[in-house]
């Protein structure tokens, strides 16, 4: 599976957990189980630091659910964001190959 596949599935999960969010006329955001969910399907599907970065995104998504005041939830939230950046970005980086000559320098 290509990196592009990765960024699929994981797009075609986070909008199947908040569709339902979408499709109202209130305010109300997407519920963060859905989200959490999301991000965790988002982690099963890679692997190596992808993995780690979206397993991140879940774990601290989990903790914004139990948080009892607003700006650890907040907190939370924003570092959940953070990950997921990074996870994207990782998944975008062509991967790192070393040439014969910097192994044996």
């Amino acid at each position: 599976m290509t990196d592009r596949a990765f960024s699929c599935e994981t797009a075609v999960a986070v909008a199947e957990a908040v569709r339902p969010w979408l499709d109202q006329k209130g305010d109300e955001p997407p519920p963060a189980t859905a989200i959490v969910a999301a991000l965790r399907a988002a982690e099963a599907e890679h692997g190596g630091a992808e993995r780690d970065l979206w397993g991140h995104a879940a774990g601290n998504a989990a903790c914004a659910l139990t948080a009892v005041d607003p700006f650890s939830a907040r907190w939370l939230w924003a570092t959940v964001l953070d990950y997921v950046r990074r996870a994207v970005e990782a998944a975008a980086r062509p991967p790192v190959l070393l040439s014969e000559e910097s192994v044996n320098a």
